[in-house]
């Protein structure tokens, strides 16, 4: 590429975006870094642009940094983009999630602005509406389940001209479609659980779990990997209540389920939610059951499974790699969106098995 080309290509990135990083523009420029150095410079002497670290930013946006100031009297860089999160929740799962993508938001010189719905289909499209009329150059958005062609936020998201990346939920789909997602491997999250409790010898391994976006996958899992290990006839798979505040329906329905499992001779169990594991603990230890010696016991999710009475091994969803990675993958599609055609980046990341007491055998 000549440089006159280079230098249009340049101010177009500027006129589009207000800044570049030169890490990012050499390769799709193909130019080396040195190179795009010299035009920066060259730039610059014209008094096209102003280069900051690592890369420039336009002259209008220079000037209006100089007038941006913080309380202190120091300069505040503009925003490269603003990314809209909307997610179901802010005080279980979802704060690590929120976190990575504040991470990855400070890192890359992004606004992130936050909406929570409380698992309401109707807050999740007013959000979603509010925030595209209100001109986020992208969004991160999880709704309540998974999100369905011919549902109103699907025609919302799927119609919008800004980059869309759904967090932790699947797509339904007839087609393959255009949203994009990052998401949990809940599946791979059961096999890590399974194989973990038949390692140490266990062959009756059950698995119980309320009614959520996570308890399908992680009962396909379960499923599958019982089947794999030739434990399919040992398998045992209850499915919790979702009781209001203050009903007791759940403490009744683990009882149940330990019933079940003291009289099938289950030695093992995987539990969705850290509430319903420590609740299956305490009542397996107030009934004499000990942890680990009589009965195993791996949680998922991870969230405080290590204050329970006897730490629960459990397994770790990546929470704050999910929040890190839509983010970037917001910012990758603004940094690319000049591209004729771009690849849909559908993302899985795996969970992770934290061992602790719950399994741990005597040395």
């Amino acid at each position: 590429m000549v440089a006159a080309a280079r230098h249009d290509a340049i101010l177009r990135e500027l006129e589009l975006r207000g800044s570049l990083r030169i890490a990012a523009l050499s390769p799709r420029l193909h130019v080396s870094e040195m190179t795009l150095r010299r035009d920066l410079a060259e730039l610059e002497s014209r008094g096209l642009l102003v280069r900051v670290h690592g890369g420039a930013v336009s002259s209008a946006v220079a000037r209006q940094q100089e007038r941006a100031t913080d309380r202190a009297g120091r300069r505040q860089e503009r925003p490269v983009a603003t990314i809209g999160m909307i997610a179901p929740s802010a005080s279980y799962y979802y704060p690590q999630v929120i976190r990575g993508a504040s991470d990855a938001a400070r890192e890359l010189n992004c606004r992130l602005v936050l909406g929570t719905t409380n698992y309401s289909e109707r807050e999740e499209l007013r959000q979603a509406e509010r925030m595209i009329a209100g001109g986020v150059d992208a969004l991160m958005i999880t709704p309540r389940g998974s999100l369905v062609e011919g549902s109103d936020l699907h025609a919302l998201l799927t119609g919008a001209t800004i980059p869309v990346v759904v967090v932790e939920r699947a797509i339904d789909e007839r087609g393959a479609g255009r949203l994009e997602w990052v998401r949990s491997d809940h599946a791979y999250g059961a096999e890590l659980a399974v194989r973990h409790l038949a390692g140490l010898g266990h062959r009756r391994i059950a698995l119980a779990a309320r009614e959520t976006p996570t308890s399908e996958p992680l009962g396909e899992g379960y499923e599958s990997t019982m089947a794999r290990l030739g434990l399919q006839e040992h398998a045992l798979q209850r499915v919790l209540p979702a009781p209001g505040v203050g009903e007791d329906v759940t403490i009744e329905e683990i009882e149940r389920f330990l019933d079940v499992c003291v009289e099938r001779e289950v030695t093992a169990a995987l539990v969705l939610g850290d509430v319903d594991s420590m609740a299956l603990a305490d009542l397996a230890a107030e009934r004499g059951i000990r942890i680990p010696e009589d009965f195993a016991l791996v949680a998922y999710d991870d969230e405080f499974s290590a204050l329970a009475a006897v730490p629960l091994t459990a397994v770790a969803p990546p929470k704050h790699d999910l929040g890190y990675a839509a983010l970037r993958l917001c910012v990758d599609h603004l940094r690319q969106a000049e591209r004729a055609s771009r690849a849909v980046v559908r993302m899985m990341l795996l969970p992770t098995l934290v061992e602790r007491e719950s399994t741990r055998t005597a040395p």
